[in-house]
């Protein structure tokens, strides 16, 4: 079972008792945040014994507020009689270890920084769950543990379950009630955004799926589905994981009737994240990246498929569907089914003729396929050269490609003119047919 670990810094400030409250509830009016907060924390969840709390200590805090009457009256300057915070956890009874981390710098440059990151993560163990209390964190110290937080998750697959911040600001000195303020939508963000940005830059929708699971089906849970915002963006999720997944494994009929980016557009269209409301704008972003795909069935979807595929280093997918779009389209204006395997191969048998300059006798076809291409050469498309070369060129990439270079009568392209070459086939397929009509409409 995963360890709970609880992760805080202690100052060597004087503190003053305070009434610290999470939504209208005490939890105990103390001098030190931590027991306010390790109070809320194991009555919120159960804490087992093999979790532990870390209190992060220089040798000043240690001296002045861990052990007891460390502090010294301003005035008279005799040491302050009261416990620390080392006594205070004591009685806490909680049922896990306490254990400091003493003598550790007070940060004033980079090796002192990177000390007291190094000595707080060598202490955490793969697949922790991680709660952070910033409240005495000052300078620089929050924006280390975000950064630690995040890389152990990458290295340790941890999981950061709470990050807190103990207000006393607002009990004017103690007199008024503080606040045990919840900063883990900060994180929660963060990894939303990267998520986001992972889709953006690489077309990886692991994360994303990941975060929908973690973050939107407790709330679905809780609400009983009824949570409208929250079902948008889990079905909003799910559709692009289906969009995505098409393309990865060149799902041709898919790609073209178009419904899950029919689904996937009406969704993003009014998606409104309540839980953590700076989402909007990158959800945004992502239904911008949609706008090349047609949400009626359209067989240029391919088209756009492959540029897709080839933009997010798919290169086989995007030679792949950038072929059989264009056969798909020719199969369209010569009324042909686009999933009739047999008469699809007439179209490739077109184009293998026109390259190759076959006489009719040379053809491998029964009489009435030979009607059927005759007619097929007739179409005006077929006399442009350049769309011949460019069939045929991509015809050899996409065999290259399939065959892992390994054909033996025949060199295999370099990684860079296989790149260049699906690159020059794209631009010259747009350029030539994306504005051609069909004669039937699909």
């Amino acid at each position: 079972m995963a360890r709970k670990v609880f992760i805080s810094f202690l100052g060597a400030t004087k503190y003053n008792d305070c009434d610290y409250q999470k939504d209208g509830l005490s939890y105990g009016t103390v001098r030190y945040i931590q027991e306010a907060t390790l109070n809320y924390l194991t009555q919120k969840e159960e804490w087992k014994d093999n979790s532990i709390a870390y209190i992060l200590l220089t040798k000043g805090s240690e001296e002045k507020n861990w052990i007891d009457n460390g502090q010294t009256d301003f005035k008279t300057k005799e040491p302050i009689i009261q416990s620390g915070l080392k006594t205070q956890l004591e009685k806490m009874n909680l049922p896990f270890l306490i254990e400091p981390i003493k003598e550790l710098p007070d940060g004033n440059n980079e090796e002192e920084i990177w000390e007291i990151f190094e000595r707080t993560f060598e202490k955490i163990q793969d697949e922790d769950e991680l709660y952070f209390d910033l409240t005495h964190g000052y300078r620089y110290l929050p924006m280390l543990i975000l950064v630690l937080g995040n890389y152990s998750k990458f290295l340790k697959k941890v999981t950061i379950k709470s990050i807190t911040y103990g207000n006393f600001e607002i009990s004017e000195r103690g007199t008024k009630p503080g606040l045990i303020v919840d900063l883990l939508p900060l994180s929660a963000l963060q990894d939303w955004t990267y998520a986001a940005g992972q889709y953006l830059d690489s077309g990886n929708v692991e994360k994303l799926t990941e975060l929908s699971n973690k973050e939107i089906k407790p709330i679905l849970a809780k609400t009983k589905g009824s949570d409208e915002s929250a079902r948008k963006l889990k079905t909003f999720i799910n559709s692009l994981n289906s969009v995505i997944a098409e393309r990865q494994t060149c799902r041709g009929i898919n790609i073209v009737e178009s419904t899950n980016i029919r689904t996937l557009k009406e969704n993003v269209a009014d998606i409104e994240t309540t839980f953590i409301s700076p989402l909007n704008p990158i959800f945004q972003k992502i239904k911008a990246s949609l706008v090349s795909f047609d949400a009626k069935e359209n067989v240029k979807n391919g088209l756009a498929s492959a540029i897709w595929c080839f933009n997010n280093g798919l290169l086989q997918q995007s030679a792949t569907i950038l072929q059989e779009f264009v056969v798909s389209f020719f199969c369209l204006r010569h009324d042909i089914a686009i999933v009739d395997e047999t008469k699809r191969k007439l179209i490739n048998s077109a184009f293998a003729i026109k390259f190759k300059h076959l006489d009719e006798e040379q053809w491998d076809v029964n009489e009435e396929q030979k009607i059927k291409i005759k007619a097929i050469l007739l179409d005006d498309l077929f006399n442009n050269v350049e769309l011949i070369n460019l069939f045929n060129n991509l015809t050899e990439v996409r065999n290259d490609l399939n065959h892992s270079g390994m054909r033996s009568k025949r060199n295999p392209q370099s990684a860079k003119s296989i790149k260049d070459n699906i690159q020059k086939c794209i631009d010259g397929f747009a350029r030539i047919l994306y504005n051609v009509n069909f004669i039937k409409s699909c």
